[in-house]
């Protein structure tokens, strides 16, 4: 989406189209100005931000407008992973023949959405571990050869 909405080559602006340029007639700016404005529209910009505010706005609500996206793309993946699990858990109960089908309990909490005791800060911290340990070994063996005391 950036690269389709800002595709004006800087070279061109300024140039007054004489022999030998590759510009494009203003007309067509207009055009890619205003093919793109129901975009932004869209994304919640008003006729007067779009057309007499500072251009710089475009560009914050483009990335706003990403971010928005990629919340809400989050925020569908944890309901899929919720009704996966929420399946999962029922499913004893759809094998037929079984005599005695028994479901796990649903979740008793919500998936944690912080970074706060996650797989990947166990697994870092396991590794500035061993980093230490690796670091205490090597000062050890250097301390000896030099005949420091520890």
């Amino acid at each position: 989406m950036d690269g389709e909405l800002t595709a004006i080559p800087s070279s061109t602006v300024g140039n007054a189209g004489g022999e030998g340029s590759n510009t494009q007639p203003l007309g067509s700016y207009r055009t890619i100005i205003e093919e793109a404005f129901p975009l932004y529209l869209a994304m919640g910009m008003t006729y007067e931000e779009y057309y007499r505010k500072d251009h710089t706005l475009v560009i914050a609500y483009r990335k706003a407008y990403k971010k928005k996206q990629e919340e809400r793309n989050q925020d569908m993946w944890l309901m899929g992973a919720y009704v996966y699990q929420a399946i999962s858990r029922a499913a004893p109960l759809l094998i037929p023949f079984n005599e005695h089908p028994k479901a796990e309990p649903y979740l008793d909490k919500p998936f944690p959405l912080s970074n706060g005791n996650t797989n990947e800060n166990a697994i870092q911290k396991a590794v500035e571990d061993k980093g230490k340990a690796y670091m205490f070994a090597r000062m050890n063996s250097i301390n000896k050869k030099f005949g420091f005391k520890e």
